[in-house]
């Protein structure tokens, strides 16, 4: 985490999360997803993104929330890591906030370490937790999308 950033702020299941803004491409509506089968467990389908075949991340397969369907206030998180472009579905997103190293907590101080969380960011009188986004996907999780989606593009 740099000393100073600036976070998106989103939620699923009532809870707030934040992610760097270096990662978030854009943030879109949702869209129909296409379940394709012998993807990771986090992976809910596939969009089509201007041509480009994108998995899309369930959020709530990630944090062991109880799934549901889509509903028209769902959103789209695009965000472009090392390996590949993924959506991030989401409940909602709410803001960009400034954030500085005083207002947040490395993961390893507070819970145990999640390959997503990155830390807790203390903003007025709520805890958001700080999500990494390369940790959504393991480096397994993206080989077997290069092995399953190659035929796709």
């Amino acid at each position: 985490m740099n000393s100073l950033c600036q976070l998106l702020i989103f939620a699923v299941g009532g809870q707030r999360y934040a992610l760097d803004i270096s990662r978030v491409q854009r943030v879109v509506r949702i869209v129909e997803i296409t379940p394709f089968s012998g993807l990771p467990s986090v992976v809910a389908g596939i969009i089509n993104m201007h041509g480009e075949v994108v998995p899309v991340i369930s959020l709530r397969r990630c944090c062991a929330l109880p799934e549901r369907g889509i509903e028209l206030s769902d959103r789209l998180i695009i965000l472009g890591l090392e390996r590949r472009n993924v959506a991030l579905w989401v409940d909602e997103v709410f803001d960009l906030r400034d954030c500085n190293e005083t207002q947040w907590t490395p993961a390893e101080e507070v819970m145990n370490k999640l390959a997503y969380v990155e830390g807790v960011f203390k903003n007025r009188d709520e805890l958001v937790i700080l999500h990494d986004a390369e940790g959504y996907l393991s480096r397994n999780d993206h080989d077997i999308l290069d092995r399953e989606l190659v035929a796709l593009q």
